[in-house]
This record gives C-alpha cells, structure tokens and sequence, in this order.
C-alpha cells in the first residue's frame, strides 16, 4: 500500500469517526448556524428594546435648593414650547412618530431639590436618582449681556444616568440657540452674526463598519474552536479509551497516523470557519442586517468573506497543530481541556489587541500570529486599502508559524515517552536530564527556530529603520552588524547547546573539497550578473514600488560615505557569514532530516527570501537562496555558499560605491543595480559560462558522511 493510500485510508476513517459524533456537529454546524442569526436578531432587538424602554421611562433630576428647581422646571418648559414651534414650522421635516415628539420635560418624572451639591453627587453615586444640575447663580437672567452657568452632574457607567445627561446637555443647547438668536434680533444683529463658518461633516465610514470590528475576532475563536475537539479526541480520547497504544504498534508508519490525524483535525477547523463565515455572511446579506449594522448603507463584501476564508486557512493549520501537539501530552480528555485553556488565553492576548481600534496592520502586528489575521480581516472588511505586501507578509508569516507548529506535533506525537507513558507531560520537554544528545538538528527544531526569530527580527528591522528618507542608514548597517549575529549565531547555539545537539554538525561546518570550494567561488564572482538581469526584468515588467528608487539612492549615498573596509563587512562578511548559518546550515540541514534533496531545498530559499521583507526583491533573494542551499547540500559543508555569498553582496556593493572600478564592464556609472542599463553581451557569456562551471563543479555530491537523526521524531518537542 503506496503511502498516499495509507494516508487517505486513515484520514476518511478518522473523519468518519468525527463526524459521526454529535458534539462534533453541533460544535462545528448547529452552533455557527444558528448562533450568528440569534447574535444579529439578539443584537438588534436588544438596543431596540432598551432604546424605547428609556424613552418611555420616568427619571428623576437633582438640584440645590428650590430656587434652582424652580429655573430647571422653566427650562424643561420652554424647551418643549421650542420643539413644538419647531415641529409646526413650515420648513420643518414631518415629524409624525410619538417617540420623536417626545422632549425632555415629558421623560422626567420629578425635579428633587437638595441641600447641598455633596448630597446631591452621593445620591447619583449610589443611583438613587439619575442625574443632577448645578445653577451657578442666584437667580436666571436673560440679558444680552449676561450669561447664565449650569453644571450637568451623572454617572456615565449608568445607561440611564447618560441618557438623561445627554437630553439635559441638548436642551441647554437648543433654548440657549434659541435666546441667543433672540438677543440678537433684540440688538438689531443679523441672524448670522455669529456664525461666520458653516461646516458639515459626511461620515466615510465603510459599510460594515460594526460587522468589521467584531467578526474577525469570532471567526479566529470559531476556528480555534472547531481545532479543539477533534485534536483532543484523536490524541487524549485515543489514550483514554486505551486505543492509541494499540494503533501506534500497528504495522503503519508513525508518520502516516500523524498526518492522517493532523489532516483530518486541520480539515475539521476549516470547516468550522467556512461555515462561521458563511453563517455570518448569509445572516447579515440575506436578512437585511446590511443596512443596520452599515455605517453609510453599503452592501456586505462578499468577494472579501471568500479573501478571508483563503487567508484564514494557514491559521487553521497552525491552530491545529499547535492543539494537537498540546493535546498529546494529556492522558485524559478532562486534562486535555484542562492544556487547551491556557493556549486559548494566549491568543486571546495578541487577538484582543489587534481588536482594539487604535491598533494598525503595521509594524510587529504585521508579524505577530493571530493578531495579524485578526488586523486583516478587520481591514478587509472595513473596505481600507490594504497593500499587497501586508496581506503576503500575513500569509507567509502565519503559513511559517504553521509549518513550525506542524513539525512540533509531529515530533510530539511520535515521540514514545508519551505515547507509551502514563508520566508523560508538558514539563519534561523542557528537562534537560532527560534530552538525548543529538548530532543534527531535528526538522521541528530548526523550523521552530527560524519561526520564532521572524518576528523578532521583524521587529529589530522596524525599529532601527530610518524614520525619513534624508536620514542616514549607516546606523542601520551597524545596528544591523551587532545584532545579526547575536540574532543569527548566538540564539541558535544556546538552544543547539540545551538540547544537546553537536553545533558544529548542525551548522555544517567542515571543510568542503577543493573542487567544491573552486565551485563556490566561480558561483560567488558570476551570480550578481544574473540577478542584476532578473531585477532589470523584473523592473520592467512590475515597476519601481514608490519611494524605492529614491531609497536605494540615498543607501548608496551612505555607503559611498562609509569606508569601504566597513561597507564590505557590513555588507557582505557578516550577511555571509550568519545568514549561511542560520538558513544554509540549522534550517537546510533540519529539513534534510525529513525531506528529499529539493523540496528542503526550496523550502529553505523560500524562507530566506521572506527574511529580507521586500516584495520586490523576494524573486531574486530566494534564487540566490536556491544556489546556495545547492552549494550546501553537494558539499555537505556551507563554506561554498558562505564564500558565494560573501562574494555576491561584496561585488555589488563595490559596484555602487566604486563605480571608476567597474566602468570597464559596462555598468552605468553612477546608477543602482536596479536602474542600471543590461550588461554587455560578453559580460553576459563570460558571467554565464563561470557559472555553469561553478555548477558544474557543485553537481558531484561529497561522499563524507554526515550524521543525522534516522527518523523524522527526534526528541525535541
């Protein structure tokens, strides 16, 4: 039986186990769709209800002394006297329903006078009456030269207390309009007299503006909740039962229960968001609430529920492996729920944040899970412009943060201490006394690494990064040359260090052979010929992003400013030597522990080209990353790339700060890589038969022996 047969086989009887049990129907289909029309019929009845329920209510109004009763009972009437003018004028709109006719002086009930302001602010206090008004003066005057002072006393926190606070402050406002034209007309002043400016507003909120602030969020709990039974059912429901022994010494492999599993939970949590998000959809289009729940009357954005649900994918899968992996530790289903709760607080933390309104898709939120994709469809479904660059950073991040998440349940899972073990928990992962040393780095070790890094780095980036473009980015090179590799080198070796594993191994240090070592130089001195063709292709076919022409020459500005002694270390030794590490080294070498020669291979070009954070530059980067990870695996050794790399980023950098040296080669002096005209055609031959023999030189694989965990499940979490 092929090793798809056997997946398929175990994922349609896994799913056919879930589906059959009711708390997975009703988690995953009765509640999306009969909670969204309750919430939204719940919702609306609700404010109607409370709304007519204070308008019909009686409330009761506070002063000092009977005097200031007496001005606020005048008041009262007088504001009714101007709504009726109001409403019998002429040019009045029609105005025939019963609540809208309704003023102030009809809701309350009783005018209470007090003996002093003290009684009357702990009386509202403790909400024995709802609201207060201070008249500062002795009696009520109605000169022009006069003016009459009133301070409104409530509690806010009390529905009941703002709303009379609020019909107070509105009466003020309209008898005050209406004395102050009245003074007017009395000194002979125009009607405008004091109005020089007349200003309008228009509200440009998107249409489902309401529908926008809290629906991202419920859509990433749904699909945190739809992860949850089918991940604790498949792992502590399989022990409980006494069933999962019995399935791991089967005569399948590991590997094919845990993807049959892991499948089976993702598909169970993408369900769950597709019908949260079609629920929503359908209840709010189909039942009018688009109108409602609409700031200006728009139309609900069916086009973007489909964007979200593609996006929302990803996260399903890293929700799901992160349950599972969590899950697998518990030994029954009550201590698996008991495990589930803390990693549901934790996305609380980062979702609620990114729900707040003042929080912007920008920066470290870019980057941070679950508060990205709760930024994103918030967005989204606010109609904001949302760069492309923001929705693939999203993506690729939270599709990284997966790819970690599912080699660590992988690892988890087929681990025998707790598969097999009563004693098996959380906290033994982290007991070094019981880690067996390792050579190589595990896949989920150095996934797990690499994820963790992106968003820090992301951060560092975001943070040192010139603030304009007339600021100097010589301080982001030296930042940069500190940090990278603290970031790169020394993180990983302190986890590499914990976990027992053999440094040196793990980054592949060793010396290559000479024909390897003459290939990677052929590759480091002819590379930057094509990729400065690919970026002229690529430039012209997309286009300059704006302001990149004008950053580009203001960095070459500043490097032209350094001495080249440090351009070439910034630039080139210390990108060479840390980067060649990290990717080439602990993630290309992690991969090869569980996959083929080229999927690793792409993979890890792929995630170093996603470490530069430019867009534009992703085609390029993860060409170069291709290269070098295949100057990596034939040699079994990063020296190759290392000296490729370094001499890569070093002919370029020369090429812009020294263009007198490379005027004989044909390059546009003065001019970026980017904006420079093509090489000349000899150029081109000379730079493509050098690297066809540098190629050439690399497609013999050495024959040293590299010592790497022999199952995909080492013991590392």
């Amino acid at each position: 039986m092929s090793f798809r047969h056997r997946i398929r086989t175990i994922y349609w009887k896994e799913l056919t186990d879930i589906m059959r049990d009711r708390r997975t129907l009703i988690a995953m289909i009765l509640v999306p769709i009969v909670l969204y029309p309750l919430l939204m019929l719940g919702s609306v009845q609700a404010v109607s209800y409370q709304q007519a329920s204070l308008d019909d209510e009686h409330f009761v109004v506070g002063v000092v002394g009977e005097n200031q009763a007496s001005v606020l009972r005048y008041l009262l009437q007088r504001d009714a006297a101007i709504a009726a003018l109001n409403m019998n004028a002429p040019d009045s709109e029609s105005e025939s329903s019963e609540e809208k006719s309704k003023t102030l002086a009809d809701l309350v009930k009783r005018i209470v006078p007090f003996e002093s302001r003290e009684t009357l602010e702990q009386l509202i206090r403790e909400r024995r009456i709802h609201a207060g008004v201070v008249f500062k003066g002795e009696n009520f005057v109605d000169q022009i030269d006069k003016q009459n002072e009133f301070e409104i006393l409530a509690d806010y926190e009390e529905v009941r207390s703002r709303f009379v606070a609020n019909g107070l402050q509105a009466m003020f406002q309209q008898v005050g309009e209406y004395m102050k034209n009245d003074r007017k007309r009395r000194a002979g002043l125009p009607k405008h007299f004091d109005k020089p400016f007349s200003v309008s507003s228009a509200d440009l909120s998107s249409p489902p503006s309401i529908l926008g602030q809290i629906l991202p969020l419920i859509l990433v709990l749904m699909t945190i909740t739809g992860a949850i039974y089918p991940a604790i059912d498949l792992t502590a429901g399989e022990r409980e039962r006494g069933t999962l022994e019995s399935l791991m010494v089967s005569p399948v492999p590991v590997i094919d229960l845990i993807v049959g599993k892991f499948l089976v939970v993702t598909t169970v949590a993408i369900m769950g968001a597709a019908l949260n998000l079609g629920s929503v959809t359908a209840t709010v289009y189909f039942g009018g609430f688009d109108k409602i729940i609409a700031s200006t009357g728009g139309s609900l954005p069916l086009g973007t529920m489909a964007l979200i649900l593609v996006c929302l994918v990803p996260f399903a899968v890293l929700m799901s492996a992160i349950m599972i992996a969590v899950c697998s530790y518990a030994r029954t289903f009550k201590e698996a729920q008991n495990y589930v709760t803390p990693v549901i607080m934790a996305v609380l933390i980062p979702g609620g944040i990114a729900a707040l309104p003042a929080t912007r898709m920008e920066g470290i939120m870019l980057v941070m899970p679950v508060g990205n994709m709760v930024l994103l469809a918030r967005d989204l479904l606010l109609g904001a412009v949302v760069p492309t660059w923001n929705v693939v950073l999203v993506v690729v991040s939270t599709t990284l943060y997966a790819s970690s998440a599912v080699a660590v349940a992988a690892s988890v899972f087929g681990r025998e201490s707790v598969v097999f073990s009563d004693a098996g928990s959380i906290k033994t992962i982290f007991s070094r006394s019981l880690i067996k040393p390792s050579p190589s780095p595990s896949v989920s070790m150095s996934l797990l690494i690499v994820a963790l890094l992106f968003p820090v780095w992301y951060f560092i980036q975001s943070a040192i990064s010139p603030s304009s473009t007339e600021e100097s980015a010589s301080g982001v090179l030296y930042a940069t040359g500190v940090l990278m590799p603290m970031m790169f080198v020394v993180v990983p070796v302190v986890v590499l260090l914990y976990w027992k594993v053999e440094v040196r191994r793990a980054f592949s240090i060793r010396m290559p052979g000479i024909r390897h070592l003459v290939g990677g130089i052929l590759i480091g001195i002819s590379i930057w010929i094509p990729a400065h063709e690919l970026n002229l292709l690529q430039f012209g076919l997309l286009g300059a992003p704006p302001g990149i022409t004008e950053y580009a020459q203001g960095f070459a500005d500043t490097l032209r400013n350094m001495p080249l002694f440090h351009v070439v270390l910034l630039i080139a030794v210390v990108p060479a030597v840390c980067e060649e590490l990290l990717f080439r080294g602990l993630l290309l070498g992690g991969l090869g522990c569980a996959s083929r020669k080229w999927p690793a291979i792409l993979v890890s070009a792929a995630v170093f080209g996603v470490f530069h954070f430019l867009l534009f530059k992703f085609a390029v980067t993860a060409a170069l990353g291709v290269v070098l990870a295949y100057a990596c695996w034939q040699s079994k050794s990063i020296v190759p790339g290392m000296v490729a790399h370094m001499m890569h980023n070093a002919l370029t950098s020369i090429s812009v700060i020294r263009t007198d040296w490379v005027s004989w080669v044909g390059l546009n002096s003065g001019a970026e890589s980017e904006s420079a005209g093509h090489l000349p055609i000899h150029l081109l031959a000379i730079g493509a038969v050098l690297l066809c023999i540098g190629l050439f030189l690399l497609s013999k694989k050495s024959t040293q022996e590299i010592a790497r965990p022999t199952t995909i499940t080492p013991d590392f979490p």
